[in-house]
């Protein structure tokens, strides 16, 4: 899903996608740039110059700490995050929106307000009303326990 025309290349070989901009990875590569023109963050101090065992506590960490960089590349990954949310609202008015992954899981303090505000605020009028948007509580057994209910499903005999 494309948020930014024209904005950082991401593995797709398009610009500006949802997994550019707010992907773990996306998050670890801005800070790590940043670290190479000199930003000053906490998480040198934490983990060395190169930052090579970067890990999303860690992220939780440095803000708990006051690292002020850190939370506003967080703040951004946040709010690009609750625009693709509110692009789904928009195109699905779906019930419910479940969020997950070791970044979610790391960070749920600290995003998931600015997701839940920014994509209210980017959904059309009345499309958000009563739609739960909230954290995954399965962590890393999200994936392998959805896969087990629908082979479940698929099993059972009506």
């Amino acid at each position: 899903m494309v948020l930014q025309v024209d904005g950082p290349k991401c593995g797709c070989g398009n610009q500006g996608c949802f997994e550019a901009l707010a992907s773990r990875t996306a998050i670890f590569r801005k800070i790590e740039a940043a670290v190479k023109d000199g930003q000053k963050t906490i998480l040198t101090d934490m983990l060395g110059k190169d930052l090579e065992d970067m890990r999303s506590g860690d992220l939780r960490k440095a803000i708990r700490r006051g690292d002020k960089f850190v939370e506003k590349v967080l703040e951004e990954a946040a709010y690009h995050s609750g625009i693709a949310v509110g692009n789904v609202l928009n195109l699905f008015n779906p019930e419910v929106v479940v969020l997950g992954g070791g970044l979610i899981e790391a960070l749920e303090e600290e995003m998931m307000d600015i997701i839940v505000d920014t994509a209210r605020r980017h959904a059309l009028p009345g499309t958000a009303k009563g739609i739960e948007i909230k954290a995954c509580k399965l962590g890393d057994d999200a994936g392998i326990t959805g896969g087990a209910v629908l082979a479940r499903r698929g099993t059972k005999k009506e």
